[in-house]
């Protein structure tokens, strides 16, 4: 998310999910230090993940687990009726009730 284009691109979006009042962010804080982060947005009752990260020192900790439980818990309490974790990683697995196959084409007109 740091490195071009990435950070171009979430700038953008958190700014547009910020405006229209559907960014889901929650930040994990240790001493005054950010530990953790989590974001996505609302399309309706429909939440999509983007991305979570923590530093290394709390993964001992189950940061990224506590992380996506307060987002699921807060989630539940505004109605939400779905979590798109997007494309299919290990990591989100035990998170999963089901997934999906999806696949990305190109179209290039001749």
């Amino acid at each position: 998310m740091t490195v071009q284009p990435s950070r171009d691109f979430y700038d953008c979006m958190l700014r547009r999910l910020a405006v229209s009042e559907s960014a889901r962010v929650i930040f994990a804080r240790h001493d005054n230090k950010d530990i953790g982060f989590i974001f996505g947005g609302m399309a309706g009752k429909i939440y999509r993940g983007q991305q979570f990260s923590f530093t290394e020192q709390w993964k001992p900790f189950s940061i990224g687990n506590l992380l996506q439980l307060e987002q699921i818990t807060w989630l539940c309490s505004e109605g939400a009726t779905r979590y798109d974790m997007g494309p299919m990683m290990e990591y989100k697995r035990h998170w999963s009730e089901s997934t999906m196959h999806i696949e990305t084409l190109i179209l290039i007109p001749k």
